[in-house]
């Protein structure tokens, strides 16, 4: 807590147009699975799957993981963005139409829609990435976060460049050769952008709101430049071995963060503590599948296993996690000086709702896993996924409407 500087913190709207957004595209990516999804479940290069994945990537992912950038960038690492109320509104509009017509492009097989997904996804990248590096180098802060955070936004860079260059090639206006970086897009995306800022996040939230000890410091220190030489090492040796170290260092973080949550200081299992734990499970389960499917076992079921535990196991139980302490967190703190008697955080969430949107979470994967082996399970998968869109949601918008009442209620009449 001594080493976040809370009073450099972006206007609220600046992180929760971000926040607010994500779980839009899981509602989209429930309703894509009850009318599609056996065409979802037929292998993962379907349109259908490839639509599926990019709108928990490209959408809920990216949503979030920008709005967590906006807000701890100056909060962890005093990297402070150039006006961040003005540069948050072309990066979340672009972002979240160029994320939807390149859903539409993998669904619909349409060239213009790949050629439009690309320019609106590129342009937020082109406004954000110099921003955002060149507060990160010119910080004069040193922390393990901090080195995490420019190797995830370089990361970012480049899975977007990958990417952007493979939806081209699909739309025929580059060689179809390109779309064998399909391996690296995607260590890129999960492993250097989405694992290695999870990490920087969890560095900071899982100590400070699950009351754990804090990581390791030999682990804090090399787990994010491990991560970028062993995507080096996957991405110049062509054998699929050569991604073995990847998945190890993967493995490692998910059993780094549960011993540190077996050591924690607090009783209560919270929504945060559970949707951690359960990630953390899934991501040890989904390395395991990883390391078979390069060994060529398993056959079709196993890598659309391991989609499911990876991307809905792993990244959507963490963000889910991190968004109910991290919004109550963020308008407690804007409330602070202008509000007397501000409401505690608990309250400002249904803890009874919130347990129900992990139960209903859990059933979603696990039906989403069942579906790779039986594929009518699929559509309990998609409808679970609506409800929990809907309660996720549902508890964001609680918690910024308890934040205007109490300023409503601050101000004279």
């Amino acid at each position: 807590m001594q080493a976040l500087s809370f009073e450099q913190a972006p206007p609220p709207s600046v992180p929760l147009r971000f926040f607010l957004t994500a779980p839009l595209f899981l509602l989209l990516g429930g309703l894509l699975l009850l009318v599609d999804g056996e065409a979802v479940m037929a292998s993962r290069w379907t349109p259908a799957a490839l639509g599926l994945t990019h709108l928990m990537t490209a959408g809920f992912m990216l949503q979030v993981m920008l709005g967590a950038l906006f807000q701890l960038m100056p909060v962890a690492a005093g990297a402070n963005l150039w006006r961040p109320r003005a540069l948050a509104i072309p990066v979340h509009l672009l972002s979240a139409l160029g994320a939807v017509v390149l859903v539409a492009a993998f669904h619909h097989q349409i060239a213009w829609a790949y050629q439009a997904g690309v320019v609106a996804i590129g342009g937020s990248v082109l406004v954000f990435f110099p921003a955002g590096m060149l507060a990160l180098w010119r910080t004069p802060a040193s922390s393990h976060s901090l080195t995490a955070f420019r190797i995830a936004l370089l990361a970012f860079f480049l899975t977007v460049l990958v990417g952007g260059t493979m939806a081209l090639a699909r739309a025929g206006v580059l060689d179809a050769q390109w779309l064998r970086l399909s391996s690296s897009h995607v260590a890129l995306g999960l492993a250097g952008w989405g694992c290695v800022l999870v990490a920087a996040v969890g560095y900071l939230v899982v100590p400070m709101f699950q009351l754990t000890p804090a990581y390791p410091r030999w682990f804090a220190r090399s787990f994010a430049p491990a991560i970028a030489l062993a995507i080096g090492v996957g991405m110049w040796v062509s054998h699929p071995a050569a991604w073995l170290p990847l998945v190890a260092l993967i493995a490692l973080f998910a059993g780094v963060t549960l011993d540190r949550q077996l050591r924690r200081r607090r009783a209560k299992l919270d929504a945060t503590f559970r949707f951690w734990r359960f990630a953390m499970g899934c991501v040890l389960l989904a390395c395991v599948g990883t390391a078979l499917v390069i060994f060529s076992v398993g056959g079709n079921a196993l890598p659309l296993a391991v989609g499911v535990l990876a991307i809905l196991g792993g990244f959507v139980s963490v963000i889910s996690g991190m968004l109910y302490k991290i919004v109550p967190f963020i308008l407690w703190l804007y409330l602070q000086p202008r509000v007397k008697g501000v409401p505690p955080m608990t309250r400002m969430l249904n803890e009874r709702w919130v347990l129900w949107h992990w139960r209903v979470h859990v059933a979603m994967v696990g039906a989403g896993v069942l579906a790779t082996l039986w594929w009518p399970a699929v559509y309990l998968a998609g409808g679970l996924m609506v409800v929990s869109a809907i309660l996720l949601g549902g508890q964001l918008l609680r918690v910024v409407g308890h934040a205007r009442q109490a300023l409503r209620l601050a101000q004279p009449s």
